[in-house]
């Protein structure tokens, strides 16, 4: 276990080791440290970064209950000093990773915005999905956003994180769908909002597929979605 040098912000990572009866800093050093700048913005979000990519390791192997912050410790190679400085609690690394992971996924949807037809717009985000699939990174987040949406039936403010990362992706295929149906594209038949929620379960059940080591297939998905797309078109 590291050193922890407590400055007037917060603990300082720090790599060294030693004996137990070698871990305490000379009283004159200690003084010293307690005069340490605090770190670069920079370093700070850097460390961060760092213990969260540790933790989403742990947790997606693990899960929530198995995972103690011990793990990710180990994990990440830092001091006990250094993880608390950043998360107080398993509690507070869980909500961050959920954070994480909807800026993530937001990321994925950012691209559509940018594209003027609608259809091609909700192709665009079928694509990016399932190719995200198909990595591991993507896959462990995944594995983490379903523990997180079982952990959302017992906590209120993961609750509330995982709908918003619900609500956000319906609303933007709901807005492309509106918008398909002012440039006639898309059936006037059609219930936007219900259609987005409709799309958005597809893929959530896409994704429990994949996990769940069931037989999937990312060009078979992407043409079932184009069979729902044709349906979705207006009658000429």
């Amino acid at each position: 276990m590291g050193l922890l040098y407590k400055t007037n912000i917060r603990f300082v990572c720090s790599s060294q080791t030693g004996t137990p009866s070698s871990r305490q800093p000379h009283p004159a050093t200690a003084r010293q440290e307690l005069r340490m700048p605090k770190l670069k913005p920079e370093t700070m979000a850097a460390r961060r970064d760092e213990i969260l990519q540790a933790a989403e390791a742990c947790f997606a192997r693990q899960g929530f209950h198995q995972t103690t912050i011990a793990d990710v410790i180990a994990q990440s190679g830092l001091s006990a000093g250094c993880i608390y400085g950043h998360f107080a609690s398993k509690e507070e690394l869980i909500q961050a990773i959920g954070e994480h992971r909807h800026a993530r996924d937001a990321a994925l949807l950012a691209t559509a915005r940018e594209i003027s037809d609608p259809l091609e717009a909700l192709r665009a985000i079928a694509r990016a999905s399932l190719a995200d699939m198909q990595k591991e990174e993507g896959l462990r987040h995944r594995r983490i956003a379903l523990q997180l949406w079982a952990e959302a039936l017992r906590d209120d403010d993961i609750r509330a994180q995982v709908t918003d990362g619900v609500r956000k992706p319906a609303v933007l295929i709901t807005e492309l769908l509106q918008r398909g149906q002012r440039l006639g594209v898309i059936d006037r038949s059609v219930h936007p909002r219900s259609m987005a929620r409709t799309i958005v379960a597809m893929f959530q059940g896409f994704v429990l597929q994949r996990l769940w080591g069931e037989p999937f297939s990312s060009s078979e998905a992407m043409a079932a979605f184009e069979t729902l797309l044709t349906g979705l078109a207006a009658r000429r």
